[in-house]
């Protein structure tokens, strides 16, 4: 509410900022500080004119040299890029000014690796997002490549020596899809107006308002959300344009799964895909643009079989602040780079608007993730506590949380070091790609078979276990409760506190139902260490955790959920296909952390190291 405040009495008048200054704001600003809260996959732009950009294009070679230094060129992958670029070039003119058309230097890099090959002649990238902020020029750039796919050099036809040689596709098929038919025709019309009189007449095209030919047949065309679109010839190419508006409530979800039908229909010889152009997504919303984002990060977190998705986006680096007019030119160089055309003191002018909301001045202005309004943390601040880097010690003791689920959600592990409340994410089970949702089951034995590894290798002290209500289909029976008495057997000597303490008691049974015994109380408690976890990531910074990609993922995407006692967290809504169950297991085991170190048979040494009292 304070910075809201500020912004309304901010004064926005527009003055031109000296790049001295601008430089001088760079270096009060810290971008090394900043970059230690990047989220896999990104980087600090190398060069002046990056003005401290968070960068994502996969440009080979040193990062601190410059781009198109010899020693990272030399690392380029064949690609038909080069030759895209060219007749792109020599054909078509820009939509605004008639005069012939050119690529920006990001575009060009984007296009080398978008068109890259490897030496069987497959391309390296299976699907693409181009992302950036509001006015960099995306629309022209999606009609520019529609064109260039509808009659350029587009398909692989030789590689020789260190050339990769394109020619036109036989039959040319682009599909152009958005969350409403007029968003899409807009992109069609803008590349319609990029056609040049030779080009109508070398090529015979016939433009028109939901769909642009060639003499030969190829066409562009308006991608629908029917089954029956998916009949015939499959589509060479496919872009989805401004899918940050693709919503499961207007459609765009369902048009997303046509478009990818569409393509998985591509034969060899075409080897069809599809490519998104969109604003930054927002974190309150499940978007098209939002699962891409997550699926690339668990890609470049190792997590995923293959690397094919090409992910560029060119972002302002976050904790700018936006009432301070340099540093808000400073964000805008950032996100806009080559985009000679942005009018940057009007962009500053819209995004320092008292009517425009932080989250949009966010996303729109200088390409960021904005933290949605209920979101249970600040995306920042999670991200800059990461410490994949500590190291265990063999004394340590810890607290663990299992927080179990048999189909819809994800089943969890997490533990937290009781000397300093560090958080380990031990382990994470769910559909993985490819796998039917509705079909899966939680690895009962996997997951038992990690839980016992660690308890048998770590010093756990506390161990809570919330089983889930879903029943085993054969018994009747909780899905977990099994595992969870072996466990309780084999290990109630070992703990030397009980998840369910007193007579009639359970070694890990920590069950957050409600209508169970005691049900109320452990609510109580988890709440009170969701309240907790918030203060200690945003305001004193005193969590630490192990980085894991999905660990963030998760906490990012937990909302605020109020109860009786306080404040909890949940996913957006139930039916949500963004997880949050590493954040739920992070704040159990720091709450059985607290139950720890609050039991009179624990104490804490002088050293730091917790010791277990006889």
């Amino acid at each position: 509410m304070a910075k809201a405040r500020r912004l309304l009495t901010l004064t926005t008048s527009a003055r031109t900022t000296p790049d001295s200054e601008l430089a001088a704001a760079l270096d009060e600003f810290d971008i090394d500080r900043v970059a230690n809260e990047m989220a896999p996959g990104y980087y600090v732009g190398p060069t002046e004119n990056d003005h401290g950009a968070w960068l994502t294009l996969p440009w080979p070679g040193d990062l601190t040299l410059p781009y198109n230094h010899p020693s990272r060129l030399e690392l380029l992958p064949l690609s038909l890029g080069p030759a895209m670029i060219r007749w792109g070039q020599k054909w078509l003119l820009h939509p605004g000014t008639g005069k012939p058309w050119r690529f920006t230097q990001g575009q060009k890099r984007f296009m080398h690796l978008w068109y890259a090959v490897d030496w069987e002649g497959r391309w390296l990238y299976r699907s693409g997002v181009k992302r950036g902020a509001k006015g960099t020029g995306k629309d022209p750039f999606a009609g520019a490549l529609a064109l260039c796919e509808l009659c350029g050099p587009a398909n692989l036809h030789d590689i020789d020596g260190k050339r990769a040689i394109g020619r036109k596709h036989r039959l040319s098929l682009v599909q152009i899809g958005a969350n409403s038919q007029s968003q899409a025709a807009k992109v069609l019309w803008v590349a319609n107006s990029m056609i040049s009189d030779r080009m109508k007449l070398a090529y015979a095209v016939d433009a028109g308002l939901t769909r642009t030919a060639l003499g030969d047949g190829s066409k562009i065309e308006l991608l629908k959300a029917s089954e029956k679109s998916t009949e015939g010839d499959p589509p060479t190419a496919t872009f989805l344009n401004e899918s940050h508006h693709m919503l499961k409530s207007n459609g765009g979800f369902k048009i997303a799964a046509v478009a990818r039908r569409n393509i998985g229909k591509s034969p060899k010889n075409v080897a069809a895909r599809l490519l998104e152009l969109t604003n930054a997504h927002s974190s309150s919303a499940e978007s098209v643009a939002g699962e891409s984002y997550d699926a690339w990060q668990l890609q470049v977190a190792g997590l995923t079989r293959k690397k094919d998705i090409l992910y560029d986006s060119r972002e302002a680096p976050p904790g700018l602040n936006l009432w301070d007019h340099d540093e808000v030119m400073l964000g805008l160089k950032a996100a806009y780079s080559d985009a000679h055309w942005a009018d940057l003191e009007r962009l500053r002018d819209e995004a320092q608007d008292q009517r425009t909301a932080l989250s949009d001045a966010v996303r729109f202005y200088f390409n960021g993730l904005a933290t949605a309004e209920d979101a249970w943390i600040e995306t920042r601040d999670f991200r800059k506590l990461s410490r994949p880097d500590w190291e265990m010690d063999a004394t340590d003791k810890f607290a663990m949380f299992l927080d179990c689920s048999k189909s819809g959600d994800a089943t969890t592990l997490s533990a937290c070091r009781l000397s300093d409340g560090h958080v380990l994410s031990l382990g994470a089970w769910f559909p993985k790609h490819g796998e039917k949702v509705e079909k899966w089951l939680a690895p009962r034995d996997e997951v038992e078979a990690r839980v016992r590894e660690v308890l048998d290798t770590m010093n756990i002290v506390w161990f809570g276990i919330d089983p889930s209500p879903a029943k085993d289909d054969a018994t009747e029976t909780l899905y977990w409760m099994p595992m969870i008495d072996e466990l309780h057997r084999d290990y109630r000597k070992k703990l030397p506190l009980w998840a369910t303490p007193g007579a009639g008691g359970h070694a890990v049974l920590f069950d957050m139902r409600l209508s169970s015994p005691g049900g109320a109380r452990r609510n109580d408690l988890f709440t009170r260490a969701a309240m907790q976890t918030a203060l200690d990531i945003d305001e004193n910074g005193t969590l630490t955790h192990d980085g894991n990609a999905i660990l963030i993922s998760h906490t990012l995407n937990a909302r605020n959920r109020p109860n009786a006692w306080g404040t909890s967290i949940g996913k957006i809504n139930r039916s949500s296909r963004l997880l949050v169950d590493y954040a739920v297991t992070m704040i159990g085991a720091r709450m059985g952390r607290t139950i720890a170190l609050n039991s009179s048979k624990i104490r804490s040494g002088g050293s730091g190291k917790v010791v277990v009292l006889s």
